[in-house]
């Protein structure tokens, strides 16, 4: 493929500063009877290109945009794209800043947390494909290895917090339900996972949210045990272990052992 012409390239990125920032250097680029011809050619682009925009964000945020409506979703969505214009080649992470904007502009909190549900939603789809463990490399391991027994989390994993009601809101969402009443339910943790190309999640009781979350962090198992208030923090440690593998969380183990 040949190199576009220096000509071309400047076209090219008149016509972008024209889409995203209204920049009159386009003007002399379009053949037109008059200006008001000129001005309406070019406002079809324009129209277009918003339309597309909005058009992906909601794609991206259905349940969010059925919670708050069509017209006020999408006056929301152009101010953010205002704020936060394109600058990736594909539109799939147009969005990512939406529920920090939502907060930053004061909205309420129900908006800016099914935004983030939903946000982690496409990432947790979108993540790598990388082959979870199951319990077979634990059951080679002796027991003096498992203090320092470390793991890896597959990409494809979200926690989050502070989200309220989210999930029931998404869920009812795409069932086509009648949504419920936003709730804050500020102590809830969830965690969003994919598993044989579906995204579930499901919340987490606190304690667990804390050992997953020392998992990412890198902590051994002993430091795990450390994060469980449990009267047997090694048995409920384990628990967990295995209703990670189970869930496919897991996609690799490490030890003090490099055969291992």
């Amino acid at each position: 493929m040949s190199t576009p012409s220096v000509e071309l390239a400047q076209l090219q990125d008149a016509l972008q500063g024209w889409l995203q920032f209204g920049s009159d250097r386009m003007h002399g680029h379009i053949f037109a009877h008059d200006d008001d011809e000129r001005g309406h050619r070019l406002r079809l682009y324009a129209d277009a290109y918003r339309l597309r925009l909005l058009e992906v964000l909601g794609q991206d945020y259905p349940a969010l945009r059925t919670m708050i409506g069509a017209s006020t979703f999408d006056a929301l969505a152009t101010r953010y794209v205002a704020v936060h214009p394109s600058r990736n080649p594909s539109l799939r992470w147009l969005g990512r800043h939406l529920a920090d904007w939502l907060r930053a502009e004061h909205q309420p909190a129900a908006f800016s947390a099914v935004a983030q549900f939903e946000w982690a939603q496409g990432e947790v789809f979108d993540a790598a494909d990388t082959p979870p463990i199951d319990a077979t490399p634990l059951q080679a391991l002796a027991p003096s290895q498992w203090p320092a027994l470390r793991f890896t989390l597959a990409p494809a994993l979200r926690q989050l917090e502070a989200v309220g009601n989210a999930a029931a809101i998404v869920t009812a969402a795409a069932e086509g339900q009648s949504l419920p009443a936003w709730s804050a339910l500020p102590d809830e943790h969830w965690l969003l996972w994919r598993q044989d190309y579906i995204v579930h999640w499901r919340a987490l009781p606190t304690d667990e949210a804390a050992a997953l979350s020392a998992v990412a962090g890198g902590a051994c198992f002993a430091e795990i045990c450390t994060v469980l208030p449990a009267e047997q923090p090694a048995l409920r440690a384990a628990s967990l272990l295995k209703r990670w593998l189970a869930d496919g969380l897991i996609a690799g183990l490490h030890t003090q052992n490099p055969s291992v």
